[in-house]
C-alpha cells in the first residue's frame, strides 16, 4: 500500500549512471531507500528532481510517496518509489538536527575482510545470512579522502577500527576530477555507509556520504 514520507535525504550517490538514495524517515528515524523498478534498482534523474529541476541534497527534508516496501535480503530498507508523484523539497536540516539522528553500532557489520585499496571494506556472500540491515550513520573525528589511480577512499577510525571505504559521494568524486586531488583531511564528520549486494562473492560497503561539520549548519555538538 503506498504512502508519502518526509526523508531525511542523507545519501545521493553514483550508482551507475543513476544514484541511490537514503534517508530517514522524519519521526521514526526509520531508513527508507527509495529503488527503481528497474534491475538496477538505481533513481534516475527524473524519478529524483524537484519540480524546479534542482537536485536533491544531503541534509534536505523530501516529500515523496512510496508505493510499497521491497525488502531483499539484508536490504530490509528498500521501498518502492511512484514514478508518477514528483519529489518536493521541504527545508533542510542542521548540525544539531543530523547529530540527533546519529546511531551507534558496535561495527560496521563484519570486519576482516579487506579488498586492494579498502580495509575492512567487503564481506563475503558465505556470511551474509550474519547480516540484517544496509545502512548506518556514524560519526568520525576525521576523515582522510584519498585517491588511488581512479579509485577514492574514505580512511576512518570507527570504534578503535581502521576503515578504508570506497567513496560513491558524487561531490567528492567531482572534486577529485576536477582539481586532480590526491589526498584531503576532513575534520568531524558523519559517514553514510552503505552495504551493497553480491559483487563477484563479497559484499561492499561504501562511503555513500560525507557530512563535514564545518560545511553544515550549526547547531550541536556531541
Amino acid at each position: 500500500m503506498g504512502r508519502r514520507v518526509q526523508l531525511v535525504c542523507l545519501a545521493n550517490s553514483r550508482k551507475g549512471g543513476d544514484r541511490c538514495i537514503a534517508g530517514m524517515e522524519l519521526g521514526t528515524k526509520n531508513w527508507i531507500r527509495p529503488i527503481s523498478r528497474r534491475f538496477s534498482e538505481a533513481v534516475s534523474e527524473v524519478e529524483r528532481r524537484y519540480s524546479d529541476g534542482a537536485e536533491p541534497r544531503v541534509l534536505d527534508v523530501v516529500s515523496m510517496r512510496l508505493s510499497g516496501t521491497k525488502p531483499d535480503g539484508f536490504q530490509c530498507e528498500n521501498w518502492l518509489l511512484d514514478p508518477v508523484v514528483q519529489w518536493e523539497r521541504e527545508g533542510r536540516i542542521n548540525w544539531g538536527e543530523l547529530c540527533r539522528l546519529e546511531q551507534r553500532p558496535s561495527g560496521l557489520w563484519i570486519n576482516g575482510y579487506h579488498s586492494w585499496g579498502g580495509v575492512n571494506n567487503k564481506i563475503p556472500t558465505t556470511r551474509e545470512d550474519e547480516v540484517s540491515d544496509s545502512l548506518n550513520l556514524i560519526r568520525v573525528d576525521s576523515v582522510d579522502i584519498k585517491r588511488v589511480e581512479s579509485k577514492l577512499f574514505a580512511h576512518f577510525e570507527y570504534m578503535g577500527t581502521d576503515y578504508a571505504l570506497n567513496v560513491t559521494d558524487p561531490r567528492y568524486e567531482e572534486t577529485a576530477t576536477a582539481g586532480g586531488l590526491a589526498r584531503r583531511r576532513l575534520g568531524e564528520s558523519f559517514i553514510t555507509v552503505s552495504l551493497g549486494k553480491d559483487w563477484h562473492g563479497y559484499l561492499y560497503k561504501f562511503a555513500a556520504a560525507i557530512i563535514e561539520r564545518k560545511n553544515t549548519d550549526s547547531g550541536g555538538g556531541r
